[in-house]
């Protein structure tokens, strides 16, 4: 295991947290005369160069509001995915709006399964996109698209056969993607601002806790197997940290 996450705690009450990969860093802390201390520690003893106000790490953006918001999306990793399985796709060019990840009629099951491995492939020839290595990128980036993490999952259970429906599903979440490139995760310095504090206050649940977490399943949605679908999702500050 290679520790990435530090954090320290100060005799006056500051903290600093640092997160670190190879040779980027990316730090925070609660009082400006302990970072400013801190960067100059760490720059007699390395190397170091100050990149002022983090705008990206590790390929993720980081835009910070004038009210303290920090928004966090994977624009870029997402457009590269578009750009790679969808533009050279083997099927005609839509460019109407898809606002949803899924068909609303589109069911999973291995019922649309191809018959056998060499149907698949020829399947997966014909719209040139290899299904398995598709759905690997979109699960990295659900990571930070919770509206995606349903249709993934789905998906995913489908990339040994993939049929035909199985195909023009991915392909409508790729476009799903391209007319929704930007979306992120939003962290509110204020947290009774956010759209989930505003949700839980218009229905009459007052919280007053930063941390807390939604959870639900369906019922017998898998046709089958007749299981259902659960999901978890943690909010901190107003925005989905797990």
């Amino acid at each position: 295991v290679i520790k990435c996450f530090f954090w320290k705690k100060f005799p006056d009450g500051s903290i600093i947290k640092m997160l670190d990969y190879v040779d980027d860093l990316l730090y925070y802390g609660t009082s400006l005369d302990t970072l400013k201390a801190f960067e100059e520690a760490i720059g007699k003893r390395f190397d170091l160069t100050l990149m002022g106000q983090a705008h990206w790490y590790l390929a993720t953006r980081i835009s910070q509001a004038a009210n303290y918001n920090i928004t966090v999306d994977q624009s870029r990793y997402c457009i590269s995915v578009v750009k790679r399985y969808l533009e050279k796709a083997g099927c005609k060019n839509v460019i109407r709006l898809h606002n949803t990840p899924l068909p609303s009629d589109f069911v999973p099951t291995a019922d649309d399964n191809s018959k056998d491995v060499e149907a698949a492939a020829k399947l997966q020839e014909e719209f040139n996109i290899d299904f398995a290595s598709c759905i690997g990128s979109l699960i990295y980036l659900a990571l930070m698209r919770s509206d995606i993490i349903f249709a993934v999952n789905k998906l995913a259970k489908f990339t040994r056969q993939p049929g035909e429906k199985h195909m023009l599903a991915l392909v409508h979440l790729l476009r799903y993607l391209r007319d929704n490139t930007y979306l992120g995760l939003c962290f509110y310095s204020d947290f009774t601002i956010s759209p989930v504090y505003c949700l839980l206050k218009e229905n009459q649940l007052p919280i007053d806790q930063l941390f807390f977490t939604f959870s639900d399943s369906s019922w017998n949605d898998d046709v089958d197997h007749g299981r259902s679908t659960g999901c978890f999702l943690i909010f901190y500050m107003g925005g989905v940290v797990d």
